[in-house]
């Protein structure tokens, strides 16, 4: 009945959602996937903006960190320190890394200094690493040219201090785990655009009609006939009401025997969060002579009164609103309750002169 167009919207938006989270992530996975070039294979002129990898065996000096402070203890952490590495043959440049990384790299300084000053002849332990080769930020910029003496140097010697950064574990100006949060994020709202495609065009939706059609005594002339309600019947929210009555219910496409409804009202469900009241649901109810429970979402209890309503007037044999004294009825006299319409005799001998189906 359909199935494709009335999922057309949501496939369209997990679409949309899937291209807007790769391109938060600046399609950082495939980047990652398609792997880093070796830095020491680019000229220094080649490096800004790549995702490369490489062996830092030396590490001078560090210029700069970053640290978070936790206002409720005043204790600091630091969280990033900024270091100058070699690079090519005679260049120089920043060396960014994580709290995961900071011991190493100290590690790595405390050697190369010992290495440069005669101290030891034991080489530090090299690390390998991957990341994005980016501009340094303005205020790093300034406490790398300090350490270095930048303003000292010749012009010449100045052009061997790059002003760019080796940022360990980014791609672009972005982390590892946020560009795959990013990715597997899209990942699954991509699974949920197949997946809803692919039940539309497998008839997924429309299990219940098929079996319902396969129940009946000629399951082609029934799905025939279904078909023809689907078309001639206008919907009220989505609710076919006539025949049969035609609605969605937990993704699936339900129809049910109008003549064996004859229970129907609004259910409201009241949110709370804390005992706060953050929302309510709303549905309605049909109930059938084979006691089976259908519900129907309805976005506002606007919607839900006019389905109500358009029962009411196409099925006036189905009894409407609830109550106590109608679920006990529905529960231990179930055919009084059927005969409850039409059976005036019936509503006053178990309502009396009360309006009908009062409790």
């Amino acid at each position: 009945m359909k199935s494709l167009k009335r999922r057309a919207v949501p496939i369209v938006i997990c679409l949309i959602l899937v291209a807007g989270l790769l391109w938060l992530s600046a399609f950082g996975a495939f980047k990652i996937i398609r792997g880093p070039k070796p830095m020491d294979s680019l000229a220094l002129t080649e490096l800004a903006g790549q995702y490369v990898e490489a062996e830092v065996e030396v590490i001078y000096s560090g210029y700069a960190y970053t640290e978070r402070t936790n206002e409720s203890t005043n204790h600091s952490t630091i969280t990033e320190r900024e270091y100058i590495i070699p690079v090519g043959d005679a260049g120089y440049m920043g060396f960014a890394v994580d709290a995961e990384y900071i011991d190493t790299a100290d590690a790595l300084l405390d050697a190369s200094y010992a290495m440069l000053t005669g101290e030891s002849n034991t080489p530090g332990e090299p690390m390998n690493v991957k990341g994005t080769i980016v501009p340094m930020p303005k205020d790093s910029l300034e406490f790398y040219h300090q350490v270095i003496g930048y303003d000292e140097l010749t012009a010449e010697a100045q052009q061997l201090f790059l002003p760019l950064v080796l940022k360990v574990g980014y791609v672009g100006d972005m982390r590892y785990s946020i560009i795959w949060f990013y990715t597997a994020s899209a990942a699954v709202a991509l699974f949920a655009a197949v997946w809803m495609l692919a039940s539309a065009l497998t008839g997924r939706y429309q299990k219940p009609i098929h079996a319902y059609c396969k129940a009946s005594e000629s399951p082609e002339a029934t799905l025939e006939q279904l078909e023809a309600f689907y078309q001639s019947t206008e919907p009220v929210n989505e609710v076919r009401v006539g025949r049969w009555m035609m609605f969605e219910s937990g993704g699936k496409t339900e129809v049910v025997d109008a003549k064996r409804v004859i229970w129907a009202y609004l259910r409201t469900v009241q949110h709370r969060t804390n005992g706060i009241p953050t929302g309510k649901k709303y549905s309605v109810v049909v109930r059938t002579l084979g006691r089976a429970q259908h519900d129907i979402p309805m976005k506002k209890q606007e919607t839900a009164r006019e389905v109500l309503a358009e029962i009411q007037r196409v099925l006036p044999h189905v009894v409407l609103g609830y109550t106590d004294r109608l679920e006990r009825l529905y529960i231990e006299r179930l055919q009084d309750f059927a005969c409850l319409p039409y059976d005036a005799a019936l509503r006053a001998e178990l309502f009396g002169t009360q309006t009908p189906y009062d409790s």
